[in-house]
Parts: C-alpha cells; sequence; structure tokens
C-alpha cells in the first residue's frame, strides 16, 4: 500500500528567542522559593538557566543585568571586591551555556537605593533588532515592568508574535494586555528551573495518583482554600493533605510529606 504524499509546507520553522530582565527575575525568584529552601537561595548560581531555555523551547536567550560597583555602606574594600568578583563569575557561567547571551548595563545612585541604567534599552534595542532581521518567529520577554510596553506593541504591531511570562502579583497589566500572549510564573516554575543540589536538599510533597479520601489514617484538621475544603491526615510517619477538588482541573487532589509543617508550607507557597 503506498504511503500518502503530504507537500511540504511552506510555513517557516517556529524559531522562540527568549528575552530576560534579569534583575526582575532574580527578586521575583527569591520571594517565590527563599522560604522553601529555607533561604538558602542567594544568588544566580541557584538558578539552572538551562532549564529555563528549555523551558521556553528557546534557539537562543538573551540576559540583561547589571554589576553592582556601588560599595555598601560599612562594606571593607576585601568584601567588596569579591562581591564583584563573584558577580563577575556569575555572569560569566551563564554566557557559557549554549545559545545564551549576557549584556550589562550599570547601577546607579546611593547604596540604600540603587537604580539599574541602560538595561531596559540594551533589551529593546536587541528585540527590535531581532524582528526587523527576521531572526526569530517568537519572541519572550521575562520582565513585568510598565517601560517594556511600548517595544512589546511596536513588535506586535510589525507580526512579531509577542509573549509576556512573568510573576501575576507583580506585573503591570498594561504590559500583559499590549502581548499576544501570557504566561504566569507559579512556584512550580521556580522550583523547577533551580539547582539540583537544592531540588533533592528541599524535596517537594508526593502528588499520590490514588486520588481516593484516605479511609485508613487519622484525621488531624481541616479548613479552606481559595473556598475549596482541604483536609488533613497522618498514617504512621505520613502526613497528607486532601482536596476533595483540584483547582486547575477540577480533580481531587492528595499531596504527601513525611513533614507537616513541610506540607502545609508548600502549599501556601503555591
Amino acid at each position: 500500500m503506498m504511503k500518502p504524499y503530504y507537500p511540504p509546507s511552506n510555513e517557516p520553522p517556529e524559531i522562540t528567542y527568549l528575552f530576560i530582565d534579569g534583575g526582575y527575575l532574580r527578586d521575583k525568584y527569591k520571594k517565590a522559593i527563599s522560604e522553601w529552601f529555607n533561604n538558602d537561595v542567594v544568588d544566580l548560581r541557584n538558578i539552572d538557566f538551562s532549564a529555563v531555555k528549555i523551558h521556553f523551547k528557546a534557539k537562543k536567550v538573551f540576559y540583561y543585568d547589571c554589576l553592582d560597583k556601588i560599595k555598601n555602606k560599612d562594606e571593607k574594600d576585601e568584601d567588596f571586591e569579591t562581591r564583584k568578583s563573584k558577580q563577575e563569575d556569575d555572569f560569566n557561567q551563564i554566557r557559557s551555556l549554549e545559545g545564551y547571551h549576557v549584556k550589562l548595563g550599570s547601577l546607579v545612585g546611593t547604596p540604600n537605593n540603587k537604580r539599574q541604567k541602560e538595561v531596559d534599552v540594551l533589551l529593546t534595542v536587541d528585540m527590535m533588532n531581532h524582528t526587523i532581521r527576521n531572526n526569530m518567529t517568537n519572541a519572550v520577554l521575562i520582565a513585568g515592568d510598565r517601560d517594556f510596553k511600548p517595544v512589546v506593541e511596536s513588535l506586535v504591531s510589525m507580526g512579531m508574535y509577542v509573549k509576556i511570562a512573568s510573576d501575576p502579583r507583580s506585573t503591570s497589566s498594561e504590559l500583559r494586555y499590549a502581548a499576544d500572549d501570557y504566561i504566569p510564573l507559579s512556584f512550580d516554575n521556580y522550583y523547577s528551573w533551580s539547582s539540583q543540589e537544592l531540588r533533592n536538599k528541599y524535596p517537594i510533597p508526593r502528588t499520590d495518583q490514588d486520588r481516593a479520601r484516605p479511609s485508613d489514617a487519622n484525621f488531624l484538621k481541616q479548613g479552606k482554600v481559595d473556598g475549596y475544603k482541604a483536609e488533613l491526615f497522618q498514617k504512621d510517619s505520613e502526613f497528607i493533605l486532601f482536596f476533595e477538588k483540584k483547582i486547575s482541573n477540577g480533580y481531587p487532589l492528595k499531596l504527601s510529606s513525611n513533614s507537616q509543617e513541610r506540607l502545609e508550607l508548600y502549599y501556601s507557597l503555591k
């Protein structure tokens, strides 16, 4: 039997470029995930940037940040030089990854009031250049500042498909609406982008495939989360958090952990 013939598609391959406002990503990552990692998150080395690239299926990633050359109050000269050297090493580590490009602006101001300079301009120029040259078919921007609204609107008017990825709690609604699509970043995203070392040290609770309400465990207490009843059980050394309905798809959700405190913290962070 002859195989059916399908004519070659005239559609160009999809090429995604990812643009990251580094200061924004670092800040939101720390706020979202630090408590789960017992505040072990202190620098860029905790983020697995290869995982970020894979998540967005990006061919190239452009990362924008600043080298902090403003000496903090009471900071010793030796500590200041060590801190700058560590930042440079962190940026070089990102540069070494396949498909990654790092561009640095500068910080201005005082030790108590530091502000980024040139980062927005560098990012905007690159997004425009790659659009004009038809280097990409999709642009994803990790940022939440309203200042990026004009470049997003310009790219959309030029035919580029633009997505904004950010923390929903700290994103300009005008920026979101200017793009073609919006990708909310959640605890699960930040956790999956964390180093393997941290994830091994602080594993998340298990999601049980058996979604039935526990019948052979001791009932401890119950409450409500966003209107959904939550029940906490204990079976031997294991704690079980059960929701009659999972908010995302309507199915029951059952989480298990050997720590009651970590189990409750996990769901509060999510």
